[in-house]
């Protein structure tokens, strides 16, 4: 796993690139990452087919609070996204945790937990969040609150495959959080 000093080279020689970074967001092993106001919202009542034909986007609405907070309400699971844009070479992985700052709020954060080499070479990318609220209380998200913290890891050797080009690749370039089929 990267030290702050070795994630702060990796960013000096273009082999990792988080932007906007901010030097307070870098902890001892970890970059914190915050929440962007793009919020993709499910809708209640139909079946989601994963097979079916169309997009799955269908039974969601995306929802852009701007500078407003999006009040999550209790059992309700919704995606996020990361404000900053990110570039893996393929020499790294990186590895995705909630803050726990936000699970003791009761919102647990996913995000797929690993971010492939080679993602966003072709284009710096924001990485989509899986939230959830388990708290009894509806809470609130704010657009810039630190949201999730990643890490990276050097690989033995760098990936011949990278994700942008690798045939099959959902996410290359997504603007916004949206569903994928499996």
């Amino acid at each position: 796993m990267l030290s702050d000093r070795d994630i702060l080279d990796a960013m000096k020689n273009g082999t990792i690139a988080i932007e906007p970074f901010e030097r307070d967001a870098l902890g001892p092993c970890s970059v914190d990452l915050t929440l962007d106001s793009f919020f993709r919202v499910y809708h209640g009542g139909s079946v989601v087919d994963i097979k079916a034909e169309g997009p799955l986007d269908d039974h969601t609405e995306l929802v852009d609070t701007g500078d407003e907070p999006f009040v999550i309400q209790p059992r309700q699971f919704i995606l996020g996204q990361t404000r900053e844009r990110i570039r893996i070479s393929e020499a790294y992985a990186a590895l995705l945790e909630g803050r726990s700052t936000i699970a003791r709020l009761g919102i647990i954060v996913h995000a797929a937990g690993l971010v492939n080499p080679g993602t966003g070479t072709k284009e710096k990318t924001k990485l989509t969040l899986e939230i959830f609220c388990e708290n009894a209380s509806p809470v609130k998200l704010y657009p810039g609150m630190k949201i999730i913290q990643m890490m990276f890891v050097r690989l033995s050797s760098p990936a011949e495959t990278r994700y942008d080009t690798r045939p099959g690749s959902k996410y290359v370039g997504q603007e916004e959080p949206r569903m994928g089929r499996t």
